[in-house]
């Protein structure tokens, strides 16, 4: 029988807690390299390379739809969009109005390697209050497009904001934002329809 040794156990567990924070440096280094790597490719050939052509500034009007088909609103509206943090997202800062009040929003875009996702987060003194809105969406042919959920305490109670991004040519630009019911109805949204200032 091995005698007990409370040394010889607190070496083993110093040790080992050694061993694992070692690990655990080790995977991360790994991983960091190899994400940075893929969005050095992304950036130069993928998904990221395209984010440049959203980049500059943009005048245009938008359309509040609070009826499917109906448009409450027509206003004009000014964007900038930036690569920000090296390029991995782009910043929109716009300034527009709803029925002669003013109101101005940013949202976060980008693209999720690892998880092969598009995510956005949207704030807006008007459609937002105090809230955050995080939207994610599956990369498709010709479509940039993301949703997130808002309302309700049940996913069958929640309402759903899908967000489309569509360029027509190098100068134009449509942002849609589709209002669904917890059915999945369409309900309205709000269309941006930009023109390239700069």
């Amino acid at each position: 029988m091995i005698p007990h040794d409370p040394d010889r156990r607190r070496f083993y567990s110093k040790n080992s807690i050694r061993i694992l924070l070692d690990l655990r440096i080790r995977f991360s280094t790994y991983f960091f390299f190899m994400s940075k790597e893929k969005f050095e490719i992304s950036k130069r050939e993928g998904i990221h390379k395209e984010f440049e052509s959203l980049i500059g500034n943009w005048k245009g009007v938008a359309h509040m739809i609070f009826e499917e088909g109906k448009i409450a609103d027509e206003s004009p509206i000014a964007g900038t969009m930036k690569l920000v943090l090296g390029g991995r997202f782009i910043l929109h800062e716009y300034k527009g109005s709803f029925k002669g009040e003013p109101l101005e929003g940013i949202a976060i875009y980008g693209y999720h390697i690892d998880r092969n996702r598009y995510e956005s987060a949207w704030i807006e003194s008007f459609g937002m209050g105090t809230g955050i809105l995080f939207s994610e969406g599956s990369p498709r042919e010709n479509e940039w497009s993301f949703t997130g959920h808002y309302g309700g305490e049940t996913p069958e109670t929640r309402w759903g904001w899908k967000t489309y991004i569509e360029k027509e040519g190098n100068d134009k630009l449509v942002l849609f934002s589709q209002n669904l019911r917890p059915t999945g109805e369409k309900a309205g949204g709000v269309r941006i329809l930009y023109d390239r200032v700069s």
